[in-house]
């Protein structure tokens, strides 16, 4: 505000000569469109960048496959690891209930032997109930099984079976006898207990036999069940880190494409407010800013004026030297005008060969000796007509617009290479004189 104040405020100098001093050193606004114009096509700054789209979505595309492969992998290792846990614990309690069933066979084994000892030395018959604890004894020592490999002590139970079934006929040969008297019956029980010694330590071996062939095959499943699950754990820490590495390298390529991207928009929204042609503000670009200096204006209280420009038969001029010359003209023009303006002021093509200045801190006789200073620029000796409205308050940027343009009308009416005051009569220029 201070710079806009002080290069526009102070009354006409009295010699009439109003000294213009160009303004050497660029705003960053300045800077951008002089980039912009440098560089016209969002395909040529994309190209600056280093930038390609199509490859970043690429990229991502595969970084994005490959960190849901990954979570899908770590996913599978840790079911997998879960399961061998499970199965880990399946098997110390397995181990533990056979060891349980294992001295219940024991102690079945030593109940079926007392029993037909007593019904022997007793002389009562106790044939059934010594079938029934035999069959105890089959089906505890059928029960001695592991789940996952059940042909582990097939040999040491059919052995069990065995020597219970010798017991079994050992009994009933030995009940057939008679047992006449105390002495026959206490032959008997003795008879029993020196035969059925030898199944009895028979049953009793193949049973810790069994047993320990059992528990070795539980270590050696144990033992694979931890290996696996070590190695999946291992298999969870890797994927976990590659995870996160590939989450880590997508984090870094959006950002980059995010920065990029943000980059692209910046230019292309000033391409899409830049007149490709003249590398000025185009129609759209004023019908933004207008109404912001109109408010700021407003807000602060300083005069703006907006003139309408018209280079005249510019028409005759594009027939008789070619559309190519008259581009040139346009854009040579719009550049050099450009040159004298203050970082605040704006130039903006309107249409065609018509342009719009915009001047804050500027009211209109100011923005008329701007306007002649500007005649003399125009390359190709190339006149043109101008229309100059200064705001009023509370006055829309269309109406502002309109009392412009009927300005710049009346000036190609009376004659063109003219400039014409909103609601004052054409005025007379004063001499200027160039800075250097």
């Amino acid at each position: 505000i201070g710079v806009i104040a002080v290069a526009s405020t102070g009354a006409v100098p009295a010699d009439g000569v109003v000294s213009i001093h160009p303004y050497n050193r660029s705003s960053p606004r300045a800077r951008a469109r002089a980039a912009m114009s440098r560089s016209p096509t969002l395909r040529h700054v994309a190209g600056r960048l280093n930038v390609d789209p199509a490859r970043d979505l690429r990229y991502q595309l595969w970084l994005g496959v490959a960190c849901f492969v990954l979570m899908v992998c770590g996913l599978v290792a840790a079911l997998y690891a879960l399961t061998a846990d499970r199965r880990v614990g399946e098997h110390a309690n397995q181990t533990v209930l056979l060891g349980s069933r294992a001295l219940q066979t024991q102690l079945a084994l030593v109940d079926l032997r007392r029993r037909a000892e007593q019904a022997l030395r007793s002389s009562t018959p106790a044939t059934e109930a010594i079938e029934r604890s035999a069959g105890a004894v089959n089906e505890l020592v059928q029960s001695l099984v592991l789940p996952w490999n059940p042909d582990a002590g097939e040999a040491c139970r059919r052995a069990i079976r065995a020597a219970v079934e010798d017991s079994l006929r050992l009994y009933r040969r030995l009940e057939a006898q008679p047992a006449d008297g105390l002495a026959a019956r206490t032959q008997r029980a003795d008879a029993w207990l020196a035969e059925s010694a030898s199944f009895t330590v028979l049953a009793d071996t193949e049973l810790r036999e069994l047993l320990g062939e059992l528990t070795r095959a539980a270590a050696q499943e144990d033992a694979r069940a931890a290996s696996f699950t070590l190695v999946a754990r291992n298999a969870l820490i890797a994927l976990a880190v590659l995870t996160a590495l590939v989450g880590l390298l997508f984090g870094v390529l959006a950002l980059r494409a995010a920065q990029a991207h943000r980059t692209l928009y910046g230019h292309l929204d000033a391409l899409a407010h830049t007149d490709g042609l003249t590398g000025v503000t185009n129609r759209r670009g004023l019908d933004d800013v207008l109404p912001l200096e109109l408010d700021r204006a407003q807000r602060l209280g300083y005069p703006l004026s907006l003139v309408m420009l018209d280079l005249d038969y510019f028409k005759r001029f594009n027939d008789r030297r070619g559309h190519a010359a008259g581009d040139d003209l346009l854009r040579n023009a719009a550049q050099a005008w450009r040159q004298q303006l203050r970082p605040s002021d704006r130039l903006a093509r309107y249409g065609g060969e018509e342009f719009t200045l915009v001047l804050p801190s500027c009211d209109a006789q100011q923005a008329a000796q701007l306007v002649e200073r500007l005649r003399p620029l125009t390359p190709e000796s190339q006149t043109f007509s101008a229309g100059i409205a200064q705001r009023r308050n509370e006055e829309t940027a269309a109406e502002l617009l309109i009392r412009a343009d009927a300005a710049l009308m009346t000036a190609k009416r009376g004659g063109r290479n003219r400039t014409v005051i909103a609601g004052d009569q054409p005025q007379m220029t004063l001499p200027l004189r160039i800075v250097r």
